[in-house]
């Protein structure tokens, strides 16, 4: 990447990080407020995409299989969050409190807004190594988590249940728990690729 790119691609991460950062407080408050599972999903997804972020600042210049290796402790965390998650999921419903529609429905479209600000931004960059791939791939999970989010609050409102969150939540995980097998793949083809 040449020092123009390297610069710009620098700004976008910091843009992008910022608007992450803002999102888990709202989100994570939104969670709390709206006893929703699909939303903590999307909370644990914006820190732990918060986290990516600052990470790929610092990686830009370093060697690629330093960068390969962090991408994969990236899909390891990513891995783990979805674990809490599902916890998380389960206390829910055992707990069988019906959500906060109305919070489910607004977290979901502020992410919807703030992750389509975020690829903008990124487009450019979406391809190259595992680290950028990471970079991308977790936009594209948080925008598709919202989608679910502002779905799972639409059916909440239709059926007054449980279970279109439960659903959301599920989905969620299993969409980042994809997202961490793609890092891993591409991390382990750079890996091959400095042999």
């Amino acid at each position: 990447m040449v020092m123009e790119d390297l610069s710009q691609y620098k700004k976008a991460l910091c843009i992008v990080f910022a608007i992450h950062v803002l999102m888990f407080v709202v989100s994570f408050w939104a969670a709390i407020m709206g006893r929703s599972s699909a939303v903590m999903a999307d909370a644990i997804d914006f820190i732990g995409d918060a986290t990516s972020y600052i990470l790929s600042m610092y990686l830009l210049t370093k060697p690629i299989r330093m960068r390969a290796v962090i991408s994969i402790a990236k899909a390891v965390t990513m891995t783990m969050f979805s674990l809490i998650v599902i916890v998380y999921t389960v206390i829910k419903v055992r707990d069988g409190i019906t959500p906060d529609y109305e919070v489910m429905g607004m977290s979901g479209v502020l992410g919807i807004i703030s992750h389509i600000v975020c690829a903008y931004f990124l487009f450019k960059f979406k391809d190259g190594d595992s680290n950028r791939v990471s970079v991308w791939v977790c936009t594209l999970n948080d925008l598709f988590s919202n989608v679910l989010t502002v779905s799972a609050a639409y059916f909440v409102m239709l059926t007054n249940s449980i279970i279109p969150d439960v659903i959301a939540a599920l989905l969620i995980v299993s969409i980042s728990i994809r997202g961490a097998i793609l890092i891993f793949t591409q991390a382990k083809k750079d890996m091959r690729y400095i042999r």
